[in-house]
């Protein structure tokens, strides 16, 4: 509940920062691509397959996924901005391996985030961030028996969490268009205590 409250707030501040009209604030938007990783935990499940079968269960789990994010951001001064993105990840897939059969599970995340980027100097380049995210998960679970894929599974999950990261901008920090690099955490994605993703990311500001 309390990082409803804090995604509450930090685009209520957002929307009222915009609107004021003070000298020397700017606004950008930008674009970051990179990789989402993730830990499925499919060697849990692979044990548990094991078990339930009583067979052998390999696995095969992809360790990222790829990562887009847009955004708008405001300058409240020469240290502190204040954004608000969109994110979307590609689906991520562990596939399990019995006998002549094949189970597979993917989940695919989209959400929206609100954070404070500070800079402890418009010289350095170096800047960290620090706010909450909505994000909902959707995952699909299928099997595949004698070359027939059948789905047998689909749920969704939404929920908020923190967000936190930090980065280079050898654009200055939105002294003008410019690359950045940075990773930034996501914690309990679609609401679910456990699922995080570590984002690595190359992004340009308009």
């Amino acid at each position: 509940m309390r990082y409803i409250y804090l995604f509450i707030f930090t685009f209520s501040l957002f929307i009222k920062v915009t609107n004021a009209n003070t000298i020397g604030q700017k606004s950008y938007f930008g674009v970051d691509l990179g990789y989402a990783f993730v830990d499925l935990g499919a060697d849990t499940t692979a044990q548990t397959l094991a078990n339930l079968s009583g067979s052998t269960v390999t696995y095969v789990e992809e360790q990222a996924s790829g990562y887009l994010r847009v955004y708008y951001g405001h300058q409240l001064n020469k240290n502190f901005d204040i954004q608000a993105g969109y994110f979307n990840t590609a689906p991520i897939t562990a596939t399990y391996t019995i006998g002549a059969s094949s189970a597979s599970e993917s989940l695919e995340t989209s959400g929206f985030d609100a954070s404070f980027k500070f800079r402890p100097s418009v010289e350095s380049g170096l800047y960290a961030k620090l706010g909450t995210h909505y994000s909902e998960i959707t995952g699909k679970a299928t099997i595949t028996i004698g070359g027939t894929t059948y789905n047998i599974a689909s749920a969704k999950a939404d929920g908020t969490g923190m967000m936190y990261g930090f980065g280079y901008d050898f654009g200055k920090n939105e002294e003008g268009s410019g690359w950045k690099v940075g990773y930034d955490f996501y914690d309990s994605i679609g609401g679910i205590s456990g699922i995080n993703y570590g984002l690595v990311y190359v992004g340009y500001n308009f």
